[in-house]
């Protein structure tokens, strides 16, 4: 089974990249796992998507309490009609289906952050959430 990761972020932005951390290791606990470390969703990467058997986002988030892990199932839908650099990784899967025919499962996982300013250095609750963000993740593929 293959299954991608999109590691997004800034590792430049604190807790920008957590999802950018949560990737660091999650081969070892994902088998077939293929992590790529991306800034932002574009629509080229609705190709990469296509061809496998799942798909991780990997992310921080802005809500909720800092150190909060979330996880959900993904549905595909259909890309804004503006032309746009980013995507949601739901218009990513809902791109895959639309122009490649394929949209595998999908799911997200975030950590809140507490820190967005420049800096490399991840704040302590980011930091603690790591490993649980990592099982959740785990769980997620092991569902595809």
């Amino acid at each position: 089974m293959r299954i991608l990761a999109f590691a997004m972020g800034h590792a430049i932005r604190a807790d920008d990249g957590a999802g950018l951390a949560v990737a660091h290791g999650l081969d070892a606990l994902v088998p077939g796992l293929e992590v790529l470390e991306v800034p932002e969703l574009r629509p080229e990467h609705a190709e990469a998507v296509a061809t496998v058997d799942g798909v991780l986002f990997l992310d921080a988030s802005v809500a909720g309490t800092p150190g909060d892990v979330r996880a959900a199932r993904l549905v595909p839908r259909p890309a804004r009609e503006a032309i746009l650099h980013s995507l949601t990784p739901e218009e990513i899967l809902g791109l895959a289906r639309a122009l490649f025919g394929h949209a595998p499962p999908g799911a997200l996982v975030t950590i809140a952050g507490r820190e967005f300013a420049f800096g490399e250095a991840l704040s302590p609750e980011v930091e603690a959430a790591l490993p649980l963000a990592r099982e959740k993740a785990r769980e997620m593929a092991a569902g595809f």
